[in-house]
Order: structure tokens, then sequence, then C-alpha cells
């Protein structure tokens, strides 16, 4: 029995160096950064700029891989039962929070199922008109909703989408707004040109896609939808300072790792995005976007992916 004792023992020190070591040698090979939609989207330009940066600093290539469909489902199940090893990775957009929400029979599960591993970026979102809107502020489009009830029309990009959701909140966080007749249009490029045309009142939309329409003055910003300015758009004020206290909506985006990734692998790849993000030459390629960057620990991630459930699972059954 002694002899069977010391045995274990040698075999338990003889192996704890080998899964320490496959650890701290971590990556030993390339990396698969799943992105689950087609390419030249935020996400994926997002994915390929961080992926450059990766490969860079952890020595090996950090390959993406476009896996589009059914909602962003398809790449997303495919991370959720790779091997937990830290060799395939999930570039993730805000969806995540809602795909439980609006799809009950998921292949996996959003908590469960992953790792959180940093926040990537934030997407501000705008609030626009048609130039040939008399609306040239938020208080005025508030006003000018309120004093047209059931005349008023706004773009979204379909069920769940981040502009139903900012459209939702803004309802809610204004008051009072009575009710408004939602058209949905299959993507932001599909409805600004009827937007331009003022053929439907209003739509709050990300900054990088209604942006060169507002510099062009084809499209008035009447503010931002973060808590703060943004950069980009410096002399256009934030929904909290223009009539909207306490409104704050952007869409973001971060990396997950499938559940039971090693911790140590997981904090390796959380440091190496936090480097990467910190650099001022994707700052600004970010910021070009219209987008900002954000990093985050693993255990941020994790807390703001559940404060995100709730929100919008307090909105969509009040919706129902």
């Amino acid at each position: 029995m002694r002899n069977l004792l010391i045995a274990v023992a040698s075999f338990t020190f003889a192996v704890s160096p080998l899964v320490a070591s496959g650890q701290s040698d971590y990556p030993a090979k390339a990396v698969r950064l799943v992105v689950p939609v087609t390419t030249g989207g935020p996400s994926d330009i997002v994915a390929r700029l961080l992926a450059e940066r990766l490969a860079a600093s952890l020595g090996k290539p950090v390959l993406v891989d476009n896996r589009p469909g059914a909602s962003n489902t398809i790449g997303t199940a495919l991370v959720a039962k790779a091997d937990p090893d830290g060799y395939t990775l999930l570039q993730a957009a805000a969806n995540m929070a809602t795909l439980p929400l609006l799809m009950p029979d998921l292949p996996f599960d959003v908590v469960k199922d992953f790792a959180p591993v940093s926040l990537t970026h934030l997407t501000p979102y705008v609030f626009a008109v048609s130039s040939q809107s008399p609306v040239k502020s938020l208080q005025e489009l508030i006003k000018y909703i309120k004093d047209n009830p059931g005349k008023i029309t706004y773009g979204t990009t379909g069920e769940g989408s981040p502009q139903q959701l900012a459209t939702l909140l803004f309802a809610q966080v204004a008051g009072g707004l009575g009710t408004m007749t939602e058209v949905p249009y299959k993507g932001s490029s599909a409805a600004h040109p009827d937007l331009i045309g003022n053929r439907f009142t209003f739509m709050i939309d990300p900054l990088a896609a209604a942006g060169p329409h507002i510099k062009a003055g084809s499209l008035r910003g009447l503010a931002v939808t973060t808590s703060q300015r943004v950069a980009s758009f410096a002399d256009m004020p934030a929904a909290s300072e223009a009539g909207v206290p306490g409104y704050d909506f952007s869409s973001w985006g971060g990396v997950f790792a499938p559940a039971g990734t090693p911790r140590a692998v997981v904090q390796r790849l959380n440091a190496e995005i936090g480097a990467a993000l910190s650099n001022p030459e994707l700052g600004k390629r970010f910021g070009e976007m219209g987008l900002v960057a954000k990093h985050s620990s693993p255990e941020e991630f994790a807390r703001f992916l559940q404060s995100e459930i709730s929100r919008w699972r307090a909105l969509i059954v009040k919706k129902s």
C-alpha cells in the first residue's frame, strides 16, 4: 500500500509541471477567432484589427473565421462546443444578451457555456432625423412625438435589434411618448434612403452607420446615446444632457472562450487584449469607425453580461 501511495504521489508531481507548462506555453499553435457574422461589419472589422495585434503579441497566428447565419447562433454554437483550451474564441456582439430572451430554444446557454474574456468595444448610437425634418434637437423630437400621437414612425433593423431596444429604452426613460409605429428594415443601409427622404420620423442608429450621412448633411444628428459625448462628433450632445436625463445606450462587443477554459489562459488573453486596445493606433481606427475601445476584466465582463440580460428582459417582456 505504501509503495502504491509513493507511486501515485510520484505520478502527481511528474504530471503537475506538465500541466503548468502547457498553460504557460500557451499558445502553442494558431488561435481561431470565430465571428458569427459576415465580413465587413463592425464585429468583423474589430476582430481583424484585434487578431493582427494579438498575433504579434502571442507569437502565433490568430485566424478570423466568419461563421454567419441563424441570428449569429451558428458561429456562437461552434465556440460553445469547442474544446476549452483557448484555441477557439468568439468575437461576440451585444445580441449575446438578447438571444436567450428572443430564442428560447438556443443550442447553447450564453452564461453557462462561455467564459467571458474581455469587452472589446462600445458602439455609440445617435438619434437621427432627415435634414428635411422640422426637428432640430432631442427636446424638439420629444415635443414633436407628443404633439403628433399615432403619427410617429421609427426605423429599426428588426425584432431584438439594438435600434429597437434603444427606442424602447428611450420611450421608457422619456415617458409619455404614447404609441409609435416601428418600421423594420434588413439593415441600417436599407433604412437610410427612407430616413433621408423623411418617410419615417426618426431612427436611433449606430453612429458608425449614420455618421457619414450626418457629415454629408443628408441626416441631422440630434444627440448621441452614450452618457458622454463622442470625440468624433464632439459638438453633438449626449442624450442625458439634451432632454433625456438617465438615458444611456450603446451596443458592444467582446471576446468569449468556451466554458472550462483554464483561468491562466483566460487571464493571458485578457492581458493581451487589454494591451492591444490601449494602442493609440488601434484606438484611432476604432474612433474612425465610430467605436470606443473598451477593456474589462473577465469578472467585470461577466457581471456586465448579466446586467444586460436583466435590463433587456424587463423591456422585452413588457413589450410582449
